[in-house]
C-alpha cells in the first residue's frame, strides 16, 4: 500500500526515490571513527538508476558530544535527460561540524556542513552547498525502535542557482542493532525546492545496514 502511495504521488509532478547502503565503521578509540560506505539511489519510482557512490569519512571528537569530520565521495551518476546523456563521474567533499545534548530521555543533534561537488574533467562545474541540519530523537523504554525526526536546509552558495535557502529535506525513521551483527537503519523522507514556481519534489525511502569494529 505504501509503494501504491508513493507510485500516485509520482504521477503527480514528484517522484519516489530509493537509497540503500552498505557501510564498515572502525573505531579504535572513543575519540576517532573511520567509514567506508557503498550507496545505491534509484529514481523515477525506484524504476531507474540514479546514482551509486562510495564515500570515505573520517571524524573527530574533540570534547563531549562535539566532532569534526571530512567526506570524501566518488560519484557515478546516470543522466538520461536532455540531449547529452550517459554516465557523469563527479567527486565531491565536505566538511561538517556537528554537537549533540541529551536532555532526559530525548537527543537533539545539531550540524553544519560545507560541500563542494564537481564534474571530473570540468572544473567550472563546482556546486557548493551550506547545510544545515537539526535532529530530535527519543529513547522509549523498553523498546529498540527509538525515532528520530530531522530537518534540513540546504543552501547552494556557488553554480547555476545562487539562491541561499533553495532545498529543505524532512526525514523520520529508526535503527535496529542486531547483537554482534551491525545495526539496520529504515527512513523515510521528503525533500523539496523552496522555489514554488520550478519546485520539484521527492519521497525517499531508505535504508541502511552498518558493522562497527571497535577496538580494544
Amino acid at each position: 500500500m505504501l509503494f501504491s502511495s508513493l507510485a500516485a504521488f509520482g504521477q503527480n509532478g514528484t517522484d519516489v526515490l530509493s537509497w540503500s547502503s552498505v557501510a564498515v565503521e572502525y573505531e579504535p578509540d572513543k575519540v576517532w571513527n573511520f567509514a567506508a560506505e557503498g550507496n545505491l539511489r534509484l529514481k523515477t519510482n525506484i524504476s531507474e538508476l540514479d546514482e551509486y557512490f562510495g564515500e570515505l569519512t573520517v571524524s573527530r571528537k574533540f570534547f563531549k558530544d562535539f566532532k569534526l569530520g571530512l567526506g570524501l565521495r566518488y560519484i557515478w551518476e546516470n543522466d538520461n535527460t536532455g540531449n547529452i546523456q550517459g554516465t557523469r563521474q563527479n567527486f565531491r567533499y565536505h566538511i561538517d561540524a556537528s554537537f549533540r545534548i541529551e536532555p532526559g530521555d530525548f537527543t537533539t543533534k545539531f550540524r553544519i556542513r560545507y560541500q563542494d561537488k564537481n564534474e571530473l574533467g570540468d572544473d567550472d562545474e563546482h556546486v557548493k552547498r551550506l547545510r544545515f541540519k537539526t535532529a530530535l530523537g527519543y529513547n522509549f523504554s523498553n523498546w529498540k525502535l527509538d525515532p528520530e525526526i530531522s530537518g534540513e536546509i540546504f543552501g547552494r552558495i556557488s553554480g547555476d542557482d545562487t539562491d541561499y535557502s533553495d532545498r529543505y529535506r524532512i526525514t523520520i525513521g529508526t535503527d535496529y542493532k542486531i547483537k554482534k551483527a551491525g545495526k539496520i537503519d529504515i527512513y523515510y523522507g521528503i525533500q523539496s525546492d523552496f522555489d514554488a514556481a520550478d519546485r520539484e519534489t521527492y519521497h525517499i525511502l531508505g535504508l541502511k545496514y552498518a558493522y562497527t569494529f571497535e577496538g580494544k
